[in-house]
């Protein structure tokens, strides 16, 4: 294949000195050359800065910018207003990719004339070993298939409705190369109305917008799983006007998908399953309040039970006449959601709390991994 597209890969940085050079390394050991990187620096306060332009000087096709501290999704639209390329990848500061990821996402593309093209990916973990977490089938979608194959799969992910057995669609946009005519066009960018849908925006969008989309089974993107990043650590914040933040996030999606013509009903089951999320993310919001009353800025527990009565998603799914059930093997939401509609709102909010802390206790310890050389020593025997 002749490299006649141009490859713009985007890379927000923000206190990345651990990371961003190893992740660099690998983007420019890409077997497809003709690629420019974008290392947009996010408001740093640490070396980053400094080791991007040092990474820069070695290579021509690095271009370093910096800006005022946004969060990703703001960085990654300001890498979007300076690409040149004619797709675009996007790569997380402390994450890696095979030498053949772009190579053969762009092959398929100009194979299939496609607008994008979506592969599989790896969860790196600390032990070093990699498991499978996302993989496609070989296949080309036209704009009807999209929607029943990826974009409602995506949308009713960890609810038994709209499934698609062959995969299981992230919301994560390091998969992804996009056409940049596509995104130009279409308008799209990323927004953030909570925190971190960032990506999920991005794919809602690609997949509404988009006329054809290529997926690959080949697993190329090395996601790290980094304890210390703001994803994982955001879930310990609370966040003011979560509601009004959610509804806004809700509207908007809503609105997206009644304006590329997707279904009443549809749109009303979707409604359903989100109000779900947004119960599931207040109860971990009022978590991370102390209930302690005589401690400044701190609520007490009796406060934060009314606080969840009175909350609008809550009290939608204990009215909802009908109800979408949770896809099999996703037990927080069976769990905790069949308690808010059975209105036993002290039950949900301390089963939440104990599934989070075991959950971060099985993180923190690398217990699974623990077992699984147990068993694999065993096996051995």
């Amino acid at each position: 294949m002749t490299e006649k597209f141009k490859l713009s890969i985007i890379v927000p940085v923000y206190n990345g000195e651990n990371y961003i050079e190893s992740t660099v390394r690998s983007l420019l050991n890409s077997s497809y050359r003709n690629l420019e990187l974008l290392l947009i620096d996010d408001g740093s306060t640490d070396g980053s800065l400094s080791l991007c332009r040092k990474l820069a000087e070695s290579d021509s096709r690095i271009q370093v910018f910096h800006k005022e501290n946004g969060g990703i999704g703001d960085a990654r639209n300001f890498g979007l207003s300076h690409a040149t390329g004619d797709y675009v990848g996007f790569c997380d500061q402390d994450d890696r990719v095979s030498d053949e990821m772009y190579q053969k996402m762009l092959e398929r593309i100009a194979v299939d004339g496609s607008q994008a093209a979506v592969c599989g990916a790896y969860r790196q973990k600390r032990s070093g070993r990699k498991v499978i977490f996302e993989q496609y089938t070989d296949a080309v979608y036209d704009k009807p298939s999209i929607a029943e194959k990826l974009l409602l799969p995506m949308l009713f992910r960890g609810f038994a409705s709209h499934t698609n057995n062959e995969i299981n669609i992230y919301m994560n946009i390091w998969k992804c190369v996009i056409s940049k005519q596509l995104i130009d066009d279409s308008k799209m960018e990323f927004r953030t109305f909570v925190t971190h849908e960032d990506d999920f925006i991005m794919l809602l969008q690609l997949f509404l917008c988009a006329n054809k989309i290529s997926t690959l089974s080949d697993i190329l993107y090395y996601w790290n799983t980094n304890p210390k990043s703001e994803v994982h650590r955001s879930t310990e914040k609370y966040r003011q006007n979560l509601d009004e933040r959610q509804n806004n996030l809700m509207i908007y999606v809503q609105k997206q998908l009644a304006d590329h013509g997707i279904s009443s009903d549809i749109i009303e089951e979707y409604t359903y399953v989100q109000q779900c999320r947004n119960a599931l993310l207040q109860l971990d919001n009022l978590a991370a309040l102390p209930a302690k009353k005589r401690t400044h800025g701190s609520v007490s527990f009796n406060t934060k039970m009314k606080a969840l009565r009175a909350c609008e998603s809550i009290s939608y799914i204990q009215s909802a006449k009908t109800a979408i059930a949770p896809q099999k093997g996703f037990v927080r939401n069976t769990v905790i959601i069949w308690l808010l509609r059975k209105k036993l709102i002290v039950a949900a909010y301390l089963m939440n709390r104990l599934i989070n802390v075991i959950r971060s206790f099985v993180e923190k310890y690398a217990i699974s991994e623990r077992l699984e050389r147990w068993m694999k020593r065993r096996g051995e025997r």
